[in-house]
C-alpha cells in the first residue's frame, strides 16, 4: 500500500467523520429504541470486530421480529458499526431488530480481509442466534455506497464454492428475503478510472488487491459484473440521487441486475447528496424512501 494512499485516506476519513458528526448533531433523537453496543463477533481486542443491535424497547421477545442487517459505507476507508446509528434506529423503531457491524478498513487490511470479517460476523450470528434472541425467517440485507458493493459481493460468495475458496471463508445458512442497496458502488475497476484520476485508481486497486493487482485472481472476482451470474437474488430496492457523484455506478447496478432477470426497483431523487437517506434519515425524501423499504419488506414477508 502506497504512502500516498495511506496519507490521503487518513485525511479523507478524518474529514468524512468530522462532517458526519456535525450533521448528526442536527438529527432528531429516535425514542422507543434499545441499543446494545459492542457485541464481539470475533475473539480478540480488535475494535473492528464488534457489532450493535437495535430493537424496539417495548418488545419482550425480539425473536419474533424481522431482522435487518446493515453493512455501512464509507469508501472502504471510513466508518464503523455506529456510523448509521440514526438510520438503523429508525428502522428498529418501525418494528425490526437491526444489526450493524464494524469491519476492518483498507488501511488495516485488503478486500479479502474485509470480506473475511463480514463472513465471521455472519458465521457468529448464525451460531449464536438463540443467545441473541433473533430469527432468520425474515431477513433484509442493507448496504450503502461501499456497503452496497459488499452486500452484493457477500451474497454472491455465499452461494458459490469457488468464490468461498478464493476469499477463504465459510458459508452461512441465512437467506435474504430482500436486499436494499443505497447508492451502491460495486464496479471497482471503474472507480477513478478516467483521464486525470488514473493514479488514484491505481492506488485504490493496490490497496484492495496488492501490487500488480491485474495479475491477481481476486481482482477479476470482486465487482458486480464479475459475480452477478454466480448467485441468485431476492427482490432488490435501489436508490440514488441526482447530486450523487457516484450515481452512474448505481444506475449501472440497476441495469446490470435487470439484465440478469433480477426483480429490482430503482428510485432516483432530485437535489440530494450521496446516501442522503442514511445520513439525514429525517428529511422528507429520506422518510419517503426509508418508509418505502420498510413497507415493501413487510409486504414481502406478509407482515
Amino acid at each position: 500500500m502506497s504512502v500516498l494512499f495511506k496519507t490521503y485516506s487518513t485525511y479523507l476519513a478524518k474529514k468524512m467523520k468530522k462532517n458526519d458528526e456535525a450533521n448528526f448533531k442536527n438529527l432528531k433523537h429516535i425514542d422507543g429504541v434499545k441499543a446494545v453496543s459492542d457485541i464481539r463477533y470475533l475473539k480478540g481486542k480488535n475494535k473492528y470486530h464488534l457489532f450493535n443491535m437495535y430493537y424496539p424497547d417495548n418488545v419482550v421477545d425480539t425473536k419474533k421480529l424481522p431482522l435487518m442487517i446493515d453493512i455501512h459505507g464509507g469508501g472502504w476507508i471510513y466508518g464503523d458499526k455506529d456510523l448509521n446509528r440514526f438510520h438503523n434506529a429508525y428502522y428498529a423503531s418501525k418494528g425490526m431488530v437491526v444489526l450493524s457491524m464494524s469491519y476492518r478498513l483498507l488501511l488495516r487490511t485488503n478486500l479479502k480481509g474485509i470480506v473475511k470479517d463480514l463472513f465471521h460476523f455472519f458465521n457468529y450470528i448464525e451460531k449464536n442466534k438463540d443467545e441473541l434472541n433473533i430469527s432468520f425467517d425474515n431477513v433484509l440485507l442493507t448496504g450503502d455506497s461501499a456497503g452496497g458493493h459488499l452486500a452484493l459481493l457477500i451474497n454472491a460468495i455465499n452461494q458459490n464454492e469457488d468464490l468461498q475458496k478464493l476469499y477463504e471463508v465459510a458459508p452461512f445458512n441465512i437467506k435474504f428475503k430482500m436486499m436494499n442497496l443505497e447508492h451502491p458502488v460495486p464496479f471497482l475497476k471503474e472507480i477513478f478510472n478516467a483521464k486525470g484520476t488514473k493514479i488514484a485508481h491505481a492506488c485504490l486497486m493496490s490497496a484492495f488487491f496488492g501490487r500488480r493487482y491485474k495479475k491477481k485472481e481476486l481482482y477479476y472476482n470482486s465487482s458486480l459484473d464479475d459475480v452477478v451470474d454466480k448467485s441468485t437474488y431476492p427482490f432488490i430496492s435501489i436508490v440514488s440521487s441526482s447530486d450523487d457523484a457516484f450515481k452512474n455506478q448505481t444506475i449501472k447496478t440497476y441495469e446490470e441486475l435487470k439484465k440478469h432477470g433480477v426483480n429490482v426497483n430503482f428510485k432516483m431523487y432530485e437535489n440530494e447528496p450521496h446516501v442522503f437517506e442514511v445520513s439525514f434519515y429525517d428529511r422528507e425524501k429520506s422518510m419517503d424512501y426509508n418508509n418505502y423499504v420498510i413497507n415493501k419488506f413487510k409486504e414481502i414477508i406478509g407482515d
